[in-house]
């Protein structure tokens, strides 16, 4: 009888250290970041007598873990001109390399969006580094669109920080 009482006080100090380790081990490996969009701002990409009409971009913060491979932020288009816009696709640079927008639906680009009119873009993007390498330093997501008047280039900044960053 005496054993069992040992053995029993043993397992039970063994599952509570064991649990302990495994809840530390999930906490310190992996910590949390966030990405938020710092500007934005419109240029077009061919200089003409007309105007090319401008959409603007928002872009809403995510929080991810450190290690993550993946950037998916829900962002969305604003047409603010009298003009309709093809938006023609999206990319993302980061330190010198650009990142092919991969939406989920592979006939989601080119995607019409008439004037004064919002429509959310398919944005996913994945990394062979977690995104704490790919926003070490501020990026810029780029969106291409185009219209009768010629194209346009929106420019969203986004960049990582702390994971209680506003």
């Amino acid at each position: 009888m005496r054993l069992s009482g040992i053995a029993r006080r043993r397992d039970r100090t063994f599952i509570r250290t064991a649990s302990l380790l495994g809840l530390v081990a999930l906490v310190a490996c992996d910590p949390g970041m966030t990405v938020r969009q710092i500007n934005s701002f419109v240029q077009s990409e061919n200089a003409a007598i007309t105007a090319i009409p401008k959409i603007s971009v928002d872009v809403k913060t995510t929080h991810q873990m450190v290690g993550e491979k993946w950037y998916r932020p829900q962002t969305i288009a604003t047409n603010t001109s009298d003009f309709p816009v093809t938006i023609n696709g999206v990319e993302l640079v980061a330190d010198g390399t650009t990142f092919q927008n991969k939406p989920t639906l592979a006939s989601y680009y080119p995607l019409s969006l008439p004037a004064h009119d919002t429509a959310a873009l398919d944005v996913y993007f994945r990394f062979s580094d977690g995104v704490s390498r790919v926003f070490k330093n501020p990026a810029e997501l780029r969106i291409h669109y185009s219209s009768q008047q010629g194209a346009g280039l929106a420019r969203v900044t986004v960049a990582g920080g702390p994971l209680n960053a506003k």
